[in-house]
C-alpha cells in the first residue's frame, strides 16, 4: 500500500501477458501491522533494527498512510495485516502475495486475509489511504 509502483508497469503488463504476479511485503516490513505510528513508534523492529527496511518503509508519509490503513481497518473491524494482505492479493490481474512472519501469532492475520471480501469498493477505499504511484519509477530513494 506504501510501494505501489508495480501497479504503474509490473501488474499491467502481467495483465495484458495474462501473467501471474507474485508480490512481496504486502505488509511492507511490518509497517501496515498497526505496530508503527507517527505518535509512538516502536523500540525494536523490523523497520527500526534494519538499515535497508528503515529506509524502504519509514518515511514520515508512509506512517501516515500506515497509520490512516490501520484505522481504517479498526474501523471495518478487520486486523491490518489481514486487510493488507486481502488487498495485495486483489488486485484485478491476479497477484499471489508472499508473506511472513516470526511466529504464529504474526502469521494467523495473513492466514486470515483469505476471509476478506475484497470487493471493488473496498479495494478502492484502501487504495484511496495513499499516494497514487507515478507513471514510472527507477526507486531513486533506494539507492546509496
Amino acid at each position: 500500500l506504501v510501494k505501489r509502483q508495480a501497479e504503474a508497469e509490473i501488474l499491467p503488463l502481467a495483465a495484458a501477458e495474462d501473467l501471474a504476479v507474485i508480490s512481496y511485503s504486502p505488509v511492507g516490513g511490518g509497517l501496515l501491522s498497526g505496530k508503527y505510528r507517527p505518535e509512538a513508534r516502536p523500540e525494536a523492529g523490523r523497520i527500526v533494527d534494519n538499515p535497508m527496511y528503515a529506509k524502504r518503509y519509514a518515511s514520515d508519509w508512509m506512517v501516515e498512510t500506515a497509520a490512516a490503513f490501520t484505522a481504517f481497518a479498526e474501523r471495518k473491524g478487520v486486523h491490518p495485516v489481514s486487510l493488507a494482505v486481502a488487498w495485495a492479493g486483489a488486485y484485478p490481474a491476479g497477484t499471489a502475495p508472499i508473506i511472513g512472519a516470526r511466529s504464529l501469532e504474526q502469521l494467523r492475520p495473513s492466514l486470515d486475509s483469505i476471509a476478506v471480501e475484497m470487493t471493488p469498493q473496498l479495494r478502492s477505499e484502501i487504495a484511496g489511504l495513499s499516494r497514487t504511484p507515478p507513471p514510472a519509477t527507477d526507486r531513486l530513494e533506494e539507492q546509496g
